[in-house]
């Protein structure tokens, strides 16, 4: 998902060079702006320290191209997180707001369970399975 941001951004740095209307001019500068925020927030990914966890904040779940900046969630407001299909996790915080990861595998969201008993073990993670190195 990440190399789309770039190709947009170029795109838009491109056709700012052919248009003469103001208008469209600021309107693509705009949409280059955003692409170019959406694309470090994408590139940063998921990151998980002792004191919060950050990610890209997506409007609408599941929906890459709606991303605006990063989201933090300190580790002592987070209630439980659990297993969603298509490699989703749900993040739960103690006041009841639900929030959505999107992880590019099954893998990336294994390791980010690990990190996160890490750095938080008394965050509740629920759906759980093994990992694919240790089935039968």
């Amino acid at each position: 998902m990440c190399a789309a941001w770039p190709i947009l951004a170029g795109a838009c740095l491109g056709l700012m060079l052919v248009r003469t209307n103001p208008l469209e001019i600021l309107s693509l500068l705009l949409l280059a702006i955003y692409t170019i925020q959406a694309f470090i927030a994408e590139a940063l990914g998921i990151r998980v320290s002792k004191k919060s966890i950050s990610f890209p904040r997506r409007l609408i779940a599941g929906f890459p191209f709606l991303v605006l900046w990063r989201a933090r969630i300190k580790c002592a407001d987070i209630d439980q997180i659990s297993s969603r299909p298509k490699a989703r996790v749900r993040v739960e915080k103690i006041s009841g707001e639900r929030l959505g990861l999107d992880f590019p595998s099954r893998e990336a969201r294994l390791r980010f369970y690990q990190l996160v008993k890490r750095a938080a073990p008394c965050i509740s993670i629920y759906g759980l399975s093994a990992s694919p190195s240790s089935r039968p």
